[in-house]
């Protein structure tokens, strides 16, 4: 009884100092497009600034198929470049209305070469290898996207 005891304290512990440096972010952006409008979304997750995880959400909202048609072929072909990399995870989702590009990127677990070499190394998140969730936000900010720490 006392080693369960002392096993369930140090999970305890081990599990609250793991989480504390977690930070959870929740960025943006709208905008306006000719016959539509744009909504951007995107949460990011990080420790230390060290970019773990991002969810991204990218929705294009018009009546105009046409327009719907654009967005979508050009998500499709922005989705190919990243078919083959395990932990880069996309979907394209469509209505009426609208088209969404989902993208997860696991950079925690994603092979970081491989994305770099499809990504460029000029003008990206990365210092050295590590993706930095500070650099990801000083890039959103010049198109105009507000980000807030979430409280799970």
């Amino acid at each position: 009884m006392k080693r369960l005891l002392i096993v369930f304290v140090l999970l305890l512990l081990c599990g609250c100092s793991k989480n504390t440096n977690l930070i959870h972010e929740h960025c943006t952006r709208n905008g306006s497009i000719e016959n539509g409008s744009v909504n951007l979304e995107y949460d990011l997750y990080s420790s230390n600034d060290v970019l773990l995880k991002l969810e991204s959400n990218e929705s294009v909202i018009s009546d105009d198929s046409s327009v719907l048609d654009t967005y979508q072929d050009a998500y499709q072909k922005i989705h190919s470049y990243y078919k083959n990399l395990e932990y880069y995870h996309t979907k394209i989702n469509r209505d009426d209305t609208s088209i969404t590009s989902v993208i997860v990127i696991e950079y925690d677990k994603i092979d970081i070469d491989k994305l770099i070499e499809i990504e460029g190394e000029e003008d990206n998140i990365f210092d050295g290898k590590t993706p930095k969730a500070s650099k990801w936000k000083e890039f959103a900010k010049k198109v105009g996207t507000s980000c807030s720490v979430v409280n799970d």
